[in-house]
């Protein structure tokens, strides 16, 4: 069974035999080909050997100054002023959905990826806010914890928007998305302009502040191969305009890798097709394997500006979880999510303790 539901007010709706929770005021189901900007991945012949060369690699963030029309490495006080100056609410209001094709369909899996090896982890556990003083989730289904990405493609200039969430580490600094919402997939290290995190954003609502890119860490997977079960990356952040690290202000979630294809998930996002993606919205449900992938599957129909949100297990009332993957595309109203292995374990031990 698989439910969907957004954080208002809420109706229940037959739809094939699945219950289906939807806003009451919903604005318009838009078009998955109006909305989204797609991303090409690619499906290696034999994904098993492929992931085993993968390696860990990390990029500093790069911002453009608008002001001196350059690209630029700076500070953390200036990276926190020049991307919050960029995103002026016309820019974010402007900025498109971005996503990319999960794959393959059912009947193109020729051939079942072997399954990952090794035993079931805890990388991190979930952790409160600690300097709002307040609750690190509004109610069931509203977590600041999760929240809206905004960055630059280098490759057109244009503005696109994601979802991601804190997690907790050493740091408390860390946030997981998808990797097209970070780095190029196959771009060899090319990383996202004006990166920023909005932990609780909703409706123009930006409770927690903002948290600008410091350092992106992710698999050469991704950034070489371009392989969507790959497609996942851990950003460090900086601190907000008050000082306050991402997790201490918003809440982290925790982090589990290896473990079965099936497991019982609340997957949370901005999806373009809910709303306008101006609203926290949540689909739950048992997962299993995409075929012939490595990789989860969950019949949400979220659409682009879903991609980088958390799939969480032992999701609580506090809103806090454990991100066990994160939404990497939609196909057939299915949509992906990679399956971290200990691969994605390496890629965030690397990241954990990294500070600005």
């Amino acid at each position: 069974m698989l439910y969907w539901l957004a954080s208002a007010s809420v109706k229940s709706v037959p739809e094939g035999g699945t219950m289906i929770f939807a806003r009451r005021s919903i604005i318009g189901v838009f078009s998955g080909l109006t909305l989204v900007a797609s991303i090409a991945v690619a499906v290696p012949a034999n994904a098993e050997s492929a992931a085993k060369a993968d390696s860990i690699v990390g990029s500093s963030a790069v911002v453009w100054d608008e002001g001196a029309r350059a690209e630029r490495k700076v500070s953390s006080a200036e990276a926190q002023r020049i991307v919050s100056e960029y995103w002026t609410p016309e820019r974010i209001a402007a900025a498109k959905p971005a996503v990319a094709t999960a794959g393959p369909r059912n009947t193109d899996a020729k051939t079942s990826a072997q399954a990952p090896a090794g035993k079931a982890g805890t990388g991190s556990v979930p952790e409160a806010p600690s300097v709002t003083g307040g609750p690190s989730t509004q109610d069931a289904w509203f977590s600041y914890t999760t929240g809206k990405i905004y960055f630059v493609d280098p490759r057109n200039n244009g503005g696109y928007q994601c979802s991601g969430s804190a997690v907790n580490s050493a740091s408390k600094s860390l946030v997981v998305t998808a990797g097209h919402c970070a780095v190029v997939g196959g771009g060899n290290g090319q990383v996202m302009r004006n990166w920023v995190f909005i932990p609780g954003y909703q409706n123009g609502s930006e409770p927690r502040g903002r948290f600008a890119a410091y350092w992106f860490h992710y698999s050469t997977g991704w950034s070489v191969r371009n392989d969507w079960q790959r497609d996942f990356a851990w950003v460090v952040t900086y601190a907000n305009s008050s000082g306050q690290k991402v997790v201490n202000a918003a809440g982290g979630h925790g982090f589990r890798y290896n473990g079965s294809y099936s497991r019982y998930v609340h997957v949370a996002g901005y999806p373009g097709n809910r709303d306008n993606g101006q609203v926290q919205w949540y689909c739950w449900g048992t997962t299993d394997r995409w075929p012939g992938a490595n990789a989860y599957r969950l019949g949400c129909n979220f659409g682009g500006g879903a991609s980088g949100g958390p799939w969480l297990e032992d999701y609580q009332p506090n809103g806090l979880g454990y991100v066990i993957s994160a939404t990497q595309g939609l196909l057939d109203g299915n949509n992906s999510g990679p399956y971290y292995d200990s691969h994605v374990n390496d890629v965030f031990n690397n990241a954990k303790n990294q500070t600005p």
